[in-house]
């Protein structure tokens, strides 16, 4: 007999006498429970096609907004395995830690708890830590933002509901919250257009460039296609394990190219800056992709806003997600959830009205 179309009158009660079950195996069996077995699930998932059963989506929003009331009942752990050489490594960077916040955050209001696992300890395996999690009744993992761009760790995939934050950990391809890099560079570059630049910079540390998969660099030479080539400039890339300082490459790069502008990630080519004779903004304008917020050092600096709080949010819901309907392993199609920071005007960019100096060039 062919499936039939969706009917709100075939209720949940109606399923369990066909079944033969109560209407709570019904429920935990379409949300893919385990303590319901595999075959009673799919049979009930199929009995549930035939008849043409559908949840009620007034009742679903009645559900939700009574749960949303009350404090959400534990559930269970989900595990943050850090991957840097020290324990605390992953804690002392400040966007890390806001990662962690938002995603400790979001697992309490929904039932959970977040709790920390260094997948480099002395000793530890892959196998080992995949046993120590599933003995602590662990099925939920979120891997953030690892030491070394491109590390894998061998863990027991297969076992867990997975998400990762970043791009610094690429192998295998799980689920993944990030900053959405690409559409941050672009403001960047429409506001340093709007304000009259026409010799925008860019400069990026290659680690850096690596941790974020090239999504800047990307979106920075895409944009310089569609400029005219004398504006077009190369990107200050500096190697940081050469003998040179990290700073030692900007005199020479600014000497070359003049730029109005500089955009980076990374604030301290800022703090560079005024030791070489450049006033801020009045001299050159410092423009940041990842804004340090209020209270951050290099605060001060305009530039996008990546809210890296919700993105530890946006992990813990992917892998809430996976929970709820007995989802494990590497994903056959993993899921991006990108998240689009936001403009903040501060103190190193001149007004918006454009310089009669810039605009003649």
């Amino acid at each position: 007999m062919p499936p039939q179309p969706p009917n709100l009158a075939v209720t949940m009660g109606n399923l369990a006498e066909a079944a033969g079950v109560s209407k709570m195996t019904v429920s935990l069996a379409l949300r893919g429970h385990p303590k319901i077995s595999a075959a009673t699930r799919e049979r009930i998932r199929a009995l549930a096609e035939k008849m043409g059963y559908r949840p009620n989506p007034l009742v679903q929003t009645l559900m939700a907004n009574l749960r949303s009331t009350r404090p959400a009942r534990y559930h269970s752990t989900i595990a943050w395995v850090t991957a840097f050489p020290t324990r605390e490594g992953w804690c002392r960077h400040w966007v890390h830690k806001l990662y962690h916040e938002g995603a400790v955050a979001r697992a309490a209001a929904l039932g959970y708890k977040i709790e920390p696992f260094w997948a480099l300890a002395p000793g530890m395996t892959g196998a080992a830590l995949s046993r120590m999690l599933r003995a602590r009744g662990i099925r939920g993992l979120i891997v953030p933002p690892v030491g070394t761009p491109g590390m894998r760790l061998d863990i027991e995939w297969e076992h867990f509901s997975c998400a990762t934050i970043g791009y610094s950990f690429m192998e295998p391809r799980l689920h993944r919250a990030a900053a959405n890099l690409h559409d941050a560079m672009l403001r960047v570059l429409a506001e340093c257009t709007r304000r009259g630049f026409r010799r925008i910079g860019f400069a990026i540390p290659v680690e850096t460039d690596e941790r974020v998969n090239h999504s800047w660099m990307a979106s920075y030479l895409a944009w310089q296609q569609f400029i005219p080539a004398r504006q077009r400039l190369p990107i200050l890339l500096p190697v940081p394990d050469k003998p040179d300082r990290l700073e030692d490459y900007l005199p020479g790069w600014l000497a070359r190219h003049k730029p109005e502008v500089i955009i980076s990630p990374n604030t301290e080519f800022r703090s560079w800056l005024p030791a070489l004779g450049l006033r801020i903004p009045d001299d050159i304008g410092f423009v940041t992709l990842s804004q340090p917020g209020p209270g951050k050092p290099a605060s001060s600096v305009s530039g996008i806003n990546q809210i890296y709080f919700t993105i530890g949010e946006a992990a813990v819901y992917l892998v809430v997600s996976q929970l709820q309907h007995n989802e494990t392993g590497i994903p056959q199609y993993p899921r991006i959830v990108l998240t689009d920071g936001f403009w903040e005007e501060r103190e190193t960019l001149p007004p918006a009205a454009p310089h009669p100096a810039r605009t003649a060039k």
